[in-house]
């Protein structure tokens, strides 16, 4: 952001009071000369004689405190400008410019304190509510920021630069539909400006307006071939619009500008995955990990990498880290329970979803993995009670209702099997697996005709399902033997 220093004019007050005021006037003017002719250290020096012979003259010190200013020099900016609001309490361009002396001094809540005063004065000051925002961002209160911003705006309309730090506010804020508007407004009056161009694509690109922001990109590009926040909004932009060959070619000039760059690595890393070049991918996102060895997406992105290509044990590594990082991140336990299963580490899976659940017990999708687990492990009670939480969270769920028909079938509790496999199959009468495993129940209870015509409705369902299938055959052999030849 910009920082409004306020100059000073040339009709400075003198102190009639002062005994040597008629030289320090002569001063004053050989100093006011010398800041024309482009001699701002002259000046100060002359401006120090001055101020020997006149310590309080108050045309001398406004014009010593702005030229320290504008010579880098705030630290002796202070003291001279802290005088001068002693002996001019009221004096507007005083406290403008000892607010700007404390803001590069480091001392932001005094510059904030100058900065009330000179709106106190002067209500239509517009730099002082420009200046006042710019402390009010890094402070994080952006509604005030943007209050101060838009009065600035209304004081001001002509000036561009008010206009791109609203825009930024608003941005900010997430208001990006205004934050364009502002950005526009600071194009039409300031053509020329890269920055304010990339910052209304970034805009556009928030509002889902990708074409004209793809506009703005290229234009402030035009203007600063090597600004990096347009280079890299540009490749996202392309990327939105899945025109990846572009977009990765953008990414990996944006890493070339700024070699330390999360966001272009970690976006090169998920086009080389798209594309399938998994070695380029991987260098991606292993670079990115230097940067920023706990950044939650790319290490999901890379453990997703491995998991799709069946490195298991690389793609378990890749999980734990992350849920070592990132132990609220749910998703992360509930896909390490998966690459733990099928690893066939099935107790260690059992950990990790149960974690999962007392992380979140909500989640469904675990709870029922968890269940189906745990009877696959012959823990049936554990299964049961587990399948039961499920049922009370989605009672129409089918898969919970087979789990549970399951679970008794194997306790022997045929009765209750049939009632949670006859209700999946009332809810999805396509649930082929309900359906073989109703018939299985009904073989163990003798109805064998009732078992056939469950194992058939199961392969009308799906042909291919190989217990079924096995199931209506071994059952035939046994009621119908057929003669050896």
């Amino acid at each position: 952001m910009w920082l409004r220093l306020m100059s000073v004019g040339f009709g400075v007050v003198l102190l009639a009071v002062v005994v040597f005021a008629g030289e320090a006037d002569d001063l004053l003017v050989k100093a006011m000369k010398q800041y024309e002719q482009g001699n701002v250290t002259q000046a100060i020096e002359t401006l120090e004689g001055a101020r020997q012979k006149a310590p309080n003259h108050k045309g001398v010190l406004q014009w010593l405190g702005f030229l320290y200013l504008r010579a880098g020099r705030a630290g002796e900016a202070v003291p001279v400008l802290e005088q001068l609001v002693r002996l001019a309490p009221d004096d507007v361009q005083a406290h403008n410019n000892l607010g700007n002396a404390y803001l590069h001094t480091g001392q932001p809540d005094k510059a904030l304190a100058q900065y009330r005063r000179v709106i106190q004065l002067k209500p239509d000051f517009a730099d002082a509510h420009y200046n006042m925002a710019n402390i009010l961002m890094k402070q994080g209160k952006t509604g005030e920021a943007i209050v101060a911003l838009q009065t600035a705006a209304r004081l001001n309309p002509r000036d561009p630069y008010v206009w791109m730090n609203l825009g930024v506010a608003l941005m900010q804020a997430n208001r990006p539909k205004e934050a364009v508007e502002a950005f526009r407004k600071g194009t039409v009056l300031e053509t020329r400006h890269a920055p304010l161009w990339a910052n209304l694509g970034l805009a556009l690109h928030a509002t889902g307006n990708l074409r004209d922001a793809e506009a703005a990109f290229t234009k402030a590009l035009a203007l600063d071939a090597r600004l990096f926040p347009a280079v890299l909004g540009l490749a996202q932009t392309l990327s939105a619009q899945g025109q990846d060959a572009r977009a990765l070619t953008l990414f990996q000039r944006a890493a070339a500008l700024q070699p330390d760059s999360l966001v272009a690595h970690y976006n090169i890393g998920v086009l080389q995955a798209r594309a399938n070049n998994l070695p380029e991918a991987e260098k991606a996102f292993r670079r990115a990990l230097e940067l920023q060895p706990h950044h939650q997406e790319t290490l999901l992105a890379l453990a997703m990498l491995y998991h799709r290509n069946n490195r298991l044990s690389e793609a378990e590594q890749a999980y734990r880290a992350l849920v070592e990082a990132h132990p609220r991140h749910t998703d992360s336990w509930w896909q390490l329970g998966v690459v733990l299963v099928q690893q066939n580490k099935y107790e260690e899976a059992v950990q990790v979803w149960e974690k999962l659940l007392a992380l979140a017990p909500q989640h469904l999708r675990a709870r029922v993995a968890l269940a189906s687990l745990l009877y696959r492990l012959n823990r049936d009670s554990e299964a049961e009670e587990h399948y039961k939480q499920a049922l009370k969270q989605d009672p129409r769920n089918v898969e919970v209702l087979n789990g549970l028909g399951l679970v008794c079938d194997r306790q022997g509790r045929l009765q209750e099997a049939e009632n949670y496999l006859k209700q999946a199959i009332a809810i999805n009468p396509n649930y082929a697996y309900a359906h073989n495993n109703l018939g299985v129940v009904y073989e163990k209870m003798g109805r064998r005709n009732e078992a056939i015509e469950c194992y058939r409705r199961a392969l009308r369902i799906d042909p291919n399902y190989a217990d079924a299938r096995n199931n209506l055959q071994r059952f035939t052999r046994t009621t119908n033997p057929v003669s050896p030849p």
